[in-house]
């Protein structure tokens, strides 16, 4: 961040109010424009939680959150160029 502050120094820009301002739920979010699956007032709550540091188990081991993005919406698990299948991921114990 003291990069992009010393980059605008000199510019009429305010940083913070693109970075760390308080936001509204009804204002145009930067990832609006993205279909990513999810819900948007899941991903409103999500931020939420992650505002009020708390913490929301993995749905792959909980029940699900209702985020939108799920195996019975035909969402299906992308693969990486490896081949591998990413997900679902298993725990390792260290």
């Amino acid at each position: 961040m003291a990069a992009a502050q010393q980059a605008w120094a000199d510019e009429p820009v305010d940083v913070d109010w693109y970075t760390t301002r308080e936001r509204q739920a009804e204002e145009v979010l930067a990832w609006d424009h993205l279909d990513s699956g999810l819900d948007r007032d899941w991903l409103w709550e999500d931020w939420q939680d992650a505002l009020n540091e708390t913490e929301v188990d993995d749905c792959r081991w909980t029940p699900c959150f209702d985020c939108g993005v799920c195996d019975q919406m035909g969402t299906e698990i992308q693969v990486g160029p490896t081949g591998r299948s990413l997900l679902p991921l298993t725990v390792v114990n260290t």
